[in-house]
C-alpha cells in the first residue's frame, strides 16, 4: 500500500513538473539556432548579424574579384612557339596586343558593360591597334594597393612579370618609383599630364588661382593627406579638407565650399555621378607645376622595339589632336606631358 502510494505521488510530481516547463519556457522554432548570448559579425557589409556565421569557403569561380575582371592570366591563349619571342614579334603575329589594366580607374579604365565606355586608356590603345589591323584584349589587375597583391609592385608580380601582357596602363611618374627597376621595368614617353585643377561657383566665381583666394581670404577645399593640402599649407592658402576627392566634390555640390582644388580626373567622375553639380573648372586653369604628374604606360625594359612602337604612336596621336580629343570627350581636361 505505502509503495503504490508512493509510485502514485512520484507521477504525480512528474506530470506538475512537466507542465510547469512548458507553461514558462518559451518553443523555438526548429528553423532557429537557441544561443544563450547572441554574438555579433561585423562582416563585409558592414552589418550586425546575430548569431554564429560560418566562415567562407573559397570557390575560385565565384570569388568577387574574379567575377569583377581580375583574372591572374592573360585573357587568351598564345602558342608555345611566340612564348618565349620578344613582345613585338609576338604582337604581329598574333595580330593582337595585350595589356593589364585595373577594373576601376575611370576615367583611364573599366570593366565597360555594352554600350559604355571604356575609359580613355583603353581607346588610347583602341586607336592604336586599328591603325595595324591588331584586336587589344585587357587582363584586368588589381593597382589600387602599393604592397600585397595590389600595385605596382604586386601587381607587376601577378600580370607582366608572369607574361601576362606586354604594357600596363594607368601609370603616373610620381617620382617614387623605387618599384621599376627590381622589376625591370620602364616607362613609355608621356601621353598627357594630369594635375590638381580649381573649380568654382557661386560666390567664388571671380577666384582665378590660388593667389586670389589667398588675397580674398576664400577658403579652398581640398583632399585630406593630399599633395595639394600639403603644398596649400606651406604656402599659407586658407584650405579646409575632406577625405578623398568625392567628398570634395559632395561639399561643393552641398554648397558649404564655393571653390576647391580636386585631381583633374575627378572631373568627369563628378560629372558621372553629380549631375547635379553646377561648378566648372576655372577657365583656362593649369595646374601649378609641384602638383602636376606625367602619365604613361609601362613596358619590360628588355622589350625595346614596343617602347619604341609606343613612343612613337603617342608622338603622333599628340601632333593629330588624337590624344586630346579622346581625353575631352571623357569630360576631363587635357594638359600635354610636361618637361
Amino acid at each position: 500500500m505505502a509503495a503504490s502510494l508512493f509510485e502514485d505521488m512520484k507521477y504525480r510530481l512528474l506530470i506538475v513538473s512537466v507542465f510547469f516547463l512548458l507553461s514558462s519556457s518559451p518553443v523555438w522554432p526548429q528553423s532557429e539556432t537557441f544561443e544563450l548570448e547572441p554574438v555579433f559579425i561585423y562582416g563585409k557589409n558592414r552589418g550586425p548579424k546575430l548569431g554564429y556565421t560560418p566562415p567562407p569557403i573559397h570557390d575560385p569561380l565565384n570569388d568577387p574579384l574574379y567575377l569583377s575582371g581580375y583574372k591572374d592570366f592573360r585573357p587568351s591563349g598564345v602558342p608555345i612557339e611566340l612564348r618565349d619571342v620578344d613582345a613585338m614579334t609576338r604582337i604581329k603575329k598574333l595580330g593582337r596586343i595585350t595589356a593589364c589594366a585595373d577594373a576601376w580607374f575611370w576615367p583611364f579604365s573599366r570593366t565597360a558593360r555594352e554600350n559604355e565606355a571604356d575609359g580613355l586608356e583603353i581607346e588610347i590603345l583602341d586607336t592604336i591597334a586599328k591603325k595595324y589591323d591588331w584586336e587589344y584584349e585587357i587582363m584586368w589587375v588589381n593597382m589600387k594597393t602599393r604592397f600585397g597583391p595590389g600595385a605596382p609592385g604586386g601587381a607587376y608580380d601577378r600580370s607582366i612579370n608572369k607574361g601576362g601582357c606586354d604594357i600596363v596602363l594607368g601609370l603616373a611618374i610620381s617620382g617614387d618609383d623605387h618599384h621599376m627597376a627590381p622589376n625591370e621595368l620602364i616607362f613609355s614617353e608621356p601621353f598627357m599630364s594630369t594635375g590638381f585643377v580649381m573649380v568654382t561657383q557661386g560666390s567664388a566665381k571671380d577666384i582665378k588661382t590660388l593667389d586670389d583666394a589667398k588675397r580674398q581670404n576664400v577658403r579652398v577645399g581640398m583632399p585630406a593627406y593630399s599633395p595639394m593640402a600639403e603644398y596649400a599649407r606651406k604656402n599659407s592658402i586658407p584650405y579646409t579638407t575632406f577625405f578623398q576627392n568625392y567628398r570634395v566634390i559632395d561639399a561643393m555640390v552641398a554648397e558649404q565650399i564655393n571653390a576647391a582644388m580636386i585631381w583633374s580626373g575627378a572631373i568627369s567622375q563628378a560629372k558621372l555621378d553629380r549631375p547635379q553639380a553646377v561648378f566648372e573648372i576655372v577657365d583656362g586653369y593649369v595646374p601649378v607645376p609641384e602638383m602636376t604628374w606625367n602619365s604613361a604606360w609601362v613596358i619590360k625594359q628588355k622589350e625595346v622595339e614596343l617602347i619604341e612602337f609606343i613612343n612613337e604612336s603617342f608622338a603622333e596621336m599628340l601632333e593629330t589632336g588624337e590624344i586630346q580629343r579622346i581625353v575631352e570627350r571623357y569630360g576631363m581636361p587635357f594638359y600635354p606631358p610636361t618637361q
